[in-house]
């Protein structure tokens, strides 16, 4: 994502946060907010504060955890924050209650049909990726998953 673009991103993300929060935007809190992340003249600076302000969103406009699974954090190729993904899903861990939620909203999602819980698929591959990448824990979190109609022979 080129840089001008991430900017517009961050932005979006930072007005959708302060929505979610009763916050009335002001731009020079923008500046403010983006600047503790680094300096603005690079690119990683913007993708720390876009992976913050994502998290943030996520988080407080959280009212069903399975949402957690089945959209904020179901990431697929053809959506703009796929390559964010994983920086997005480290900032949603710094709550000290987010990976209660994602397994909260795991175990409701048990209880969805076999068609609803494949829908999910960008989520489950975000956590097998995230157990391979180099500085990234795996999560605590057990899962097995079988194709629908599949059953075991006795």
């Amino acid at each position: 994502m080129k840089l001008l673009e991430l900017k517009k991103r961050v932005w979006n993300a930072w007005t959708r946060f302060n929505e979610a929060s009763g916050v009335v935007t002001q731009s020079k809190n923008y500046v403010q907010d983006v600047k503790q992340f680094g300096d603005r003249r690079y690119k990683v600076t913007w993708i720390k504060a876009l992976a913050h302000f994502s998290a943030q969103v996520s988080y407080e406009s959280c009212l069903d955890a399975y949402m957690l699974v089945l959209n904020s954090f179901n990431f697929t190729p053809d959506r703009w924050d796929y390559e964010s993904r994983a920086d997005i899903l480290d900032a949603f861990l710094m709550y000290p209650d987010g990976l209660e939620l994602i397994k909260t909203g795991l175990e409701q999602l048990l209880g969805f049909t076999p068609q609803e819980q494949n829908e999910a698929h960008g989520f489950f591959e975000l956590v097998e990726e995230r157990g391979t990448q180099p500085g990234r824990d795996r999560l605590p979190i057990r899962f097995e998953r079988k194709l629908t109609g599949a059953y075991s022979a006795a």
